[in-house]
């Protein structure tokens, strides 16, 4: 339990950036590394309470490992579909070499670091208990406070704050834990449908239910209105999604056992204090969210739309092996058209699915398949049934609209390639899957 909870700590405060060069990660990883050795010393997992995800998680690794196999030039040259790379490589004396099918290996072997915080917090996760595992909602609502705090501090202390710890980051954003406003907005978001889940844990007396529902209100307004000035369109679009998720969490409310008078005072008194909340957001003129939403032009959107056709025509270039997990920047670097050269560079595809097939080819698109196959099937069988545990009903069904929110944030950013969004993925996954108990101590 010590080393999950510091293993997490770690990742929290300093697995907020996607950067491989990210100089946090000389920090990070060797704490991951110490915490899952002693996680597996120490403790005998449960794996199979969270089957498949073990599974899951060994394929994808598998397909980045495929991917740094030396192979013969007779193998690995053309296997990219560009006569551009094969070109290079001749020049520079290298066509009889062996080469992995990774372009960049350096990158890729990035990549499959990258997997020890997943594994870390699955092996964390099936160490546990029932009602600890229960219990992880605590902390991960806890996170998001911080983080929202953190954001707060940050404003403060103008660009220059020292709570900007990432070197790389939306200075003058309210980006908290995180190095990206997307990123903190998918966070945001996330948590409403959660939150719902929190407000329906048992509680020893309904004084305690009674405040345990308006704490998580006045929670869930606080992030509405945050979201508004966070500036971050997809993270507001994700909140309006988020709102929905936590009432079909359970629709159930007992509204409907109210008298109609009463039923439409208290739906009323709702859409009146979300239209007080936008309201009062552009009255101060920091409803930054709606402002670039309604804004003619974004620089930011329109090169991301400028680069659609190029990134597509990498995907029919790449398949079916892909360039190497890792290694869009310098790839979409050789594909760039003149169109699209300015001072800053292109660090993302901004679309994980269509990065997916150009770095992970056909093998990356297949494991991504199934587990969405997966995701599909546990959550509507969840979803299909109308009474269960009053713990594992709500906090499955939060965790499945959280973990749809991480992958529709996905289509038009990255926040899975970030460790913590990354970690926080995974124990949702480990909620939905949970099943099978049977945590033991070594002896």
């Amino acid at each position: 339990m010590v080393a999950f909870a510091i293993a997490a700590a770690t990742i929290a405060l300093t697995g907020g950036s996607y950067r491989p060069d990210n100089v946090w990660l000389l920090v990070m990883r060797p704490v991951v590394i110490l915490c899952l050795c002693a996680l597996l010393l120490t403790t005998r997992p449960d794996w199979r309470s969270i089957r498949p995800l073990p599974l899951f998680l060994g394929l994808f690794a598998l397909t980045i490992a495929i991917q740094l196999v030396p192979l013969p030039p007779a193998l690995w040259l053309g296997a990219h579909g560009s006569e551009g790379v094969d070109a290079v490589v001749g020049a520079l004396g290298g066509a009889d070499r062996w080469h992995p099918l990774s372009l960049t290996p350096d990158r890729t072997w990035n990549s499959l670091l990258a997997l020890l915080v997943p594994l870390t917090v699955m092996a964390g996760y099936a160490s546990l208990d029932d009602i600890r595992r229960q219990a992880l909602i605590w902390p991960l609502l806890g996170l998001v406070g911080i983080s929202m705090l953190l954001g707060v501090l940050q404003i403060a202390g103008g660009s220059g704050s020292p709570f900007y710890w990432y070197p790389v980051s939306g200075r003058g954003q309210l980006i908290g834990l995180l190095a990206n406003r997307n990123h903190q907005g998918t966070l945001l978001a996330l948590a409403l449908p959660l939150l719902r889940a929190w407000t329906l844990l048992p509680a020893a007396g309904r004084r305690t239910a009674r405040v345990r529902r308006l704490a998580g209100g006045c929670a869930a307004a606080t992030i509405v209105l945050y979201a508004l000035v966070l500036g971050s369109r997809a993270g507001l679009a994700l909140t309006l999604f988020g709102i929905v998720a936590a009432f079909l969490v359970e629709p159930r409310t007992g509204i409907g056992r109210l008298p109609p008078r009463q039923r439409w005072a208290i739906l009323g008194g709702i859409a009146l204090a979300i239209a007080a909340l936008i309201a009062l957001a552009l009255s101060v003129d920091r409803a930054v969210a709606i402002d670039r939403m309604l804004g003619v032009k974004d620089i930011e959107t329109e090169g991301r739309l400028a680069a659609l056709p190029t990134l597509l025509h990498m995907v029919s270039q790449s398949l079916p092996f892909g360039t190497g997990y890792g290694s869009f920047v310098p790839i979409f670097a050789n594909h760039e058209p003149d169109a699209l050269l300015k001072p800053t560079y292109f660090n993302a595809a901004h679309n994980d699915l269509i990065e997916l097939a150009i770095t992970g080819g056909v093998m990356g698109i297949a494991v991504l398949a199934i587990f969405v196959f997966w995701l599909v099937r546990a959550a509507w069988r969840d979803f299909r049934m109308p009474d269960g545990d009053p713990i594992w009903r709500p906090l499955k069904r939060a965790a499945a609209f959280a973990m749809v929110i991480l992958l529709l944030a996905s289509l038009t950013d990255y926040p899975l390639r970030t460790p913590l969004l990354g970690a926080i993925f995974t124990l949702l996954c480990c909620w939905l899957a949970n099943g099978r108990l049977g945590v033991s101590e070594k002896s």
